[in-house]
């Protein structure tokens, strides 16, 4: 399998990655993002063999928060469609964006789920990244707190890397 990493196109892939993001967060609408927001966001497309299979959305320099945190990567949204779920991709996404993280000189990554999305924390962890803070409240409709999850760069193990994977990335 071929994994290649593409810049989106703001604002031609607006439209595509609203689309994405309904049929990967379906559950929550009220956590979609707007067009207005994908402006501002750098997005990433994950395909795998030719598919568009996940996304990653991040920001750079600010906290979960929005507030400034130089060197601080915040990984806003990563996200696989329900039909490619369960086929390592997830993980895939993981890697790249820690390897990304790491070329572009940042100290720490920063991200954040809803506390019953267990898998992702769990897999954040399996990356050594540590959970932070809990933030009550923060997600709505339904009202769910926030689990915070942080990796310092510095101190992170290889976990799960893998050698022979082809990951490619395109600017």
């Amino acid at each position: 399998m071929t994994l290649e990493f593409r810049k989106a196109r703001i604002p031609e892939e607006i439209s595509a990655l609203c689309e994405f993001d309904r049929r990967v967060f379906h559950d929550y609408p009220t956590d979609l993002f707007t067009p207005e927001t994908w402006e501002e966001l750098e997005t990433w497309w994950m395909i795998a063999d030719g598919e568009t299979v996940g996304c990653s959305a991040i920001v750079r320099d600010v906290d979960y928060t929005g507030d400034p945190s130089p060197g601080t990567l915040y990984i806003m949204t990563t996200g696989v469609l329900p039909e490619y779920r369960n086929r390592g991709y997830g993980r895939a996404q993981k890697e790249w964006q820690i390897d990304y993280a790491r070329r572009h000189g940042f100290r720490k990554i920063v991200t954040n789920c809803r506390q019953s999305n267990q898998r992702m924390i769990a897999l954040n962890q399996d990356y050594g990244f540590r959970i932070r803070e809990v933030d009550p409240g923060y997600y709505h409709e339904p009202t769910e707190a926030a689990v915070v999850l942080e990796l310092e760069l510095g101190r992170t193990p290889n976990a799960g890397r893998s050698e022979k994977q082809n990951l490619k990335t395109q600017r």
